[in-house]
């Protein structure tokens, strides 16, 4: 794993990290908030419309978020393909209402890297903690109760 090769607080702010490239995939349509909360922390920022057009810049990107509004928005090949261009790279994707069952009834993405629309915000602030090496990663093979104590337990430090 490779923490800190490319992050740095900005000056400023002792809590403000920026990460060298952000990668928007799909449509933030009421996600703007994360789209905004994310890019304000990354020195280049690149938005694409879907996941094949993503394949090319998403293993160069520090953290990619995906914005998926309906459970059927991204195919099954569509979707491994992404995830086998970037095993090392942060991932987050932002499901909307209309996902809230996805994970009942069919689950393509692994579990650890969806969050739901009252978790978008935090969990960009722990990818960026993530990335800056003040806290270790979830990995995406983590379990619902690693999940949990991800989002909502306080970080779990570099030894």
């Amino acid at each position: 794993m490779i923490l800190s090769k490319n992050y740095r607080r900005s000056g400023s702010e002792a809590s403000s990290i920026m990460i060298e490239s952000l990668l928007l995939i799909g449509d933030s349509t009421g996600m703007e908030a994360v789209a905004t909360a994310a890019s304000a922390h990354a020195r280049n920022i690149f938005a694409v419309d879907n996941l094949p057009s993503a394949l090319s810049q998403a293993p160069q990107a520090d953290l990619v978020i995906v914005f998926q509004h309906s459970p059927d928005e991204y195919s099954l090949a569509e979707i491994l393909k992404l995830l086998n261009a970037i095993p090392l790279t942060r991932l987050i994707v932002c499901q909307g209402p209309w996902c809230s069952s996805y994970g009942r009834t069919r689950q393509f993405w692994p579990a650890a890297v969806c969050v739901d629309e009252s978790r978008w915000l935090t969990r960009v602030e722990k990818e960026l903690k993530v990335l800056s090496g003040e806290c270790l990663p979830l990995p995406w093979t983590a379990g619902l109760d690693e999940i949990f104590a991800f989002d909502y337990g306080p970080d779990r430090k570099l030894s």
